[in-house]
């Protein structure tokens, strides 16, 4: 199987505002689903096993270059905007796996060093289940 790059980023974000991409000026990305596990030994079992429980969302994280100007993004980033995440990791291309992930933001953060690019960076929380599939 071939590697690729993770410059082939799609990232948009949906929300009662409109829809943002992203990642034009992307450094990470990152998305991290979660799952509670119930276990489930007894008997004579010799070693633990689990079933899945309920899902439990995911932590999802953006790191970018901020544009000056940048208040779309700002504003579609805002704390408590709540929306849908579409993720294509090898872009858009049809038949590459597409990421559909509902979640709240969490809200912009930024790091503004004195001699270097500034950084905005924001997380989200999903908080339904994703959709896996992938583009048409």
């Amino acid at each position: 199987m071939a590697a690729f790059s993770g410059s082939a980023l799609y990232l948009a974000w949906v929300w009662s505002g409109g829809t943002i991409t992203m990642h034009g000026d992307f450094r990470e990305f990152s998305y991290e689903p979660t799952l509670s596990l119930i276990e489930s030994t007894a008997g004579s079992d010799s070693f633990r096993e689990y079933i899945g429980g309920i899902g439990e969302g995911g932590d999802i994280k953006f790191n970018s270059v901020m544009q000056a100007a940048g208040t779309a993004l700002i504003t579609a980033c805002a704390r408590q905007n709540v929306g849908t995440l579409l993720v294509g990791v090898e872009g858009t291309a049809i038949n590459k796996p597409k990421i559909t992930i509902p979640a709240i933001c969490k809200g912009p953060a930024f790091n503004v060093p004195y001699d270097d690019v500034v950084e905005f960076n924001v997380g989200f929380q999903q908080n339904a289940a994703e959709t896996m599939g992938v583009w048409a």
